[in-house]
């Protein structure tokens, strides 16, 4: 079972977002300097070990910039938070799990999917249109990356790093033993009808497929039976 760990208070990584926090909230920018290594240590309550390591990997990420003797200054307007969702935490494979984990990517689906009509041209759409058409949705990795594709192409990122974010979970249970892999032939129908919808940038009638998709995978669930899902994980 894979379990995503969370952040120690005292960690690099940890500290990497507060200074990051903290330079979004002072309102710094670009060549805007930093407080010292001991100041930084003082404020946050770690070593200054901790520090160094925070600085170097906001440094590798073009966030700040060491000038030595002069300091550490803000490098850039771009900044990146690291952040863990714990869906993978000591799951248990039921039935009733995976129900929940359909609906809560359906909801940020029916969004991307949105997204993806209002950024994208005609011509776009059209190209993508193409390229999903060609999966074998019948294999559950070729449906999940004509679902990710969506996420990619909705231009949020927060979006996408949700969606990455339980995308190896989701991955790892559309599979036997957990999931049959005739459960998503349902509703493969109402795949070609989004694309077509899709391709019509028809929002309202794409986000209702992505909807019918979901509620389709959750009713041929409802109508197996619960011990299916975990009899041969036993």
């Amino acid at each position: 079972m894979r379990t995503v760990m969370r952040m120690k208070r005292t960690s690099s990584e940890w500290l990497k977002n507060e200074i990051i926090k903290y330079i979004v909230r002072m309102g710094l920018r670009p060549r805007d300097k930093l407080p010292s290594e001991r100041e930084l240590a003082q404020m946050f309550r770690v070593s200054r070990t901790t520090v160094r390591e925070a600085i170097k990997r906001l440094e590798e990420r073009g966030v700040v910039k060491v000038e030595a003797p002069k300091g550490i200054f803000v490098a850039s307007d771009l900044h990146e938070l690291s952040f863990y969702v714990s869906l993978s935490i000591k799951f248990t494979p039921s039935r009733d799990f995976i129900i929940d984990l359909l609906r809560a990517r359906g909801a940020m689906e029916e969004l991307a999917v949105e997204l993806t009509i209002e950024n994208s041209s005609k011509e776009e759409l059209r190209n993508l249109v193409n390229t999903l058409a060609e999966l074998n949705l019948v294999d559950p990795d070729q449906d999940m990356a004509f679902h990710r594709k969506f996420f990619e192409l909705s231009g949020n990122a927060v979006l996408m790093s949700f969606f990455e974010a339980f995308y190896d979970l989701l991955s790892a249970i559309w599979h036997p033993p957990f999931v049959e892999r005739t459960y998503g032939r349902a509703s493969l129908p109402y795949h070609n009808e989004l694309l077509e919808a899709i391709l019509q940038k028809d929002i309202d009638t794409a986000r209702s497929l992505v909807r019918k998709i979901i509620e389709t995978d959750i009713k041929v669930l409802l109508s197996s039976s619960p011990e299916k899902l975990s009899q041969d994980h036993q």
